[in-house]
């Protein structure tokens, strides 16, 4: 997976880019469906803002959110990415296919059993 993380007006701390790439390695391993991530932060007046983008398997994921504290809106982020990763891993399985039939169906069916489900109903 490729993380690419930037800061619009200033340096990335150790601390925040260790916290941002042990986030995405925990949702690469939960949901398997990551393949490159951009995190960009900038700091404006009202706080830290923060956006990232996560190309994934056939979709691309798009959040932002901001914050007084940058921790805060990290995590603020990380909710917003997760839930939008789960909805789309769930996409992604229900179209793979899932039981179709509760109980396995019978290979043959006689005519009078087709006859005998008929009056049941």
């Amino acid at each position: 997976m490729i993380i690419n993380i930037t800061h619009r007006h200033d340096k990335v701390s150790q601390s925040v880019k260790d916290k941002i790439e042990s986030w995405l390695q925990h949702s690469q391993e939960r949901y398997d469906i990551i393949n490159s991530a951009q995190v960009t932060i900038e700091s404006t007046e009202r706080g830290e803002e923060i956006e990232a983008t996560l190309h994934t398997n056939g979709k691309e994921i798009y959040a932002k959110t901001s914050a007084a504290n940058l921790f805060a809106a990290i995590d603020s982020l990380t909710d917003k990415i997760d839930r939008q990763l789960a909805k789309a891993k769930d996409k992604m399985n229900a179209k793979k296919g899932g039981p179709r039939h509760l109980e396995p169906m019978p290979d043959t069916v006689d005519d009078q059993e087709l006859e005998d489900a008929e009056y049941q109903a």
